[in-house]
């Protein structure tokens, strides 16, 4: 939440008044966004996306946790 507020009350008033601020950008956001929402929706077969995209999300998860509780 500290971020949502940084953007909300400072960051895009600094954008509109000094333009683009170096360090900030959207790219991470935009693999959040691949990763946990258009990948899992296309390996989904369309019926009921949400609950298989959800499913598929929390299981590529708990593979990754269990991988790096391995090593």
């Amino acid at each position: 939440m500290p971020k949502l507020h940084n953007w909300r009350y400072h960051i895009i008033a600094s954008i509109k008044e000094y333009g683009a601020i170096n360090g900030f950008t959207t790219e991470t956001y935009e693999t959040l966004h691949k990763d946990a929402v258009k990948k899992p929706y296309r390996a989904s077969n369309k019926r009921q996306p949400t609950d298989q995209m959800i499913k598929k999300v929390g299981f590529d998860s708990m593979t990754i946790n269990a991988t790096c509780m391995t090593n």
